[in-house]
């Protein structure tokens, strides 16, 4: 037998090392078994709980809507976690659903609109 490759396979028996050849084929046909079983059991899944999906539904991050309503980052991030304004938190981000921001913009608070006696 020759020199010993980093990935060959085998077992050591009496201090001596024994080749299996077949290992890659056997380790390969498992992964691919492995994986098919996965990917039957994500179809059954999502087959059992559709996605809740609302097509057309805009999502916004928070430097968005800041424009949109003539705000700072700083307030819409802080009316984010204060929850004044929906948002879901992904990540470090905050991602706010066009149904929140319509919610959030119909109501926000605007200064120039009180009504003084």
């Amino acid at each position: 037998m020759g020199p010993i490759a980093h990935n060959d396979f085998g077992v050591v028996i009496d201090g001596k090392f024994h080749k299996i050849d077949w290992m890659p084929e056997l380790v390969d046909s498992l992964s691919k078994k492995v994986i098919n079983n996965i990917i039957d059991q994500i179809e059954d899944h999502l087959s059992r709980n559709p996605a809740k999906q609302v097509s057309g539904e805009r999502n916004y991050k928070v430097r968005q809507v800041a424009t949109m309503t003539q705000k700072s980052v700083a307030t819409i991030t802080h009316h984010c976690r204060i929850g004044l304004l929906k948002a879901s938190k992904v990540g470090k981000s905050w991602l706010i659903t066009e149904e929140n921001y319509l919610s959030y913009k119909n109501n926000i608070y605007d200064p120039n609109q009180v009504i003084r006696n």
